[in-house]
């Protein structure tokens, strides 16, 4: 599998609507994003600088993909779209990342 971290930082005045983002946006992204390999999608919340702080982020995602390349054809094919999205739940640019993901479930 392949992945794509999105982190909302918390900074000092900045706006994150979380009904939205999790009622609104991740559907959103997930429909856009259902024909191109997405396997699924992990909501982080409460990201401290220890257990159960929460002063780091406001929110993280990770959307998972079958391989690099079907994130990238899902990327080239939404992410404009995806993009306009963000200013309607948050003020915060988003950092990204990308990296393989591997699961191990026992």
């Amino acid at each position: 599998m392949y992945g794509m971290r999105v982190e909302y930082p918390r900074t000092e005045g900045s706006k994150f609507d979380m009904d939205y983002y999790r009622d609104s946006h991740i559907p959103l992204c997930e429909r856009l994003l259902a024909d191109f390999g997405h396997v699924g999608t992990v909501l982080h919340l409460g990201a401290g600088k220890a257990p159960g702080g929460e002063d780091l982020l406001w929110a993280s995602v990770d959307i998972l993909f079958e391989d690099i390349d079907q994130l990238k054809a899902g990327l080239a094919a939404a992410g404009k779209e995806i993009g306009a999205d963000v200013p309607n739940y948050t003020d915060v640019t988003p950092r990204m990342s990308f990296s393989e993901v591997r699961l191990k479930l026992e």
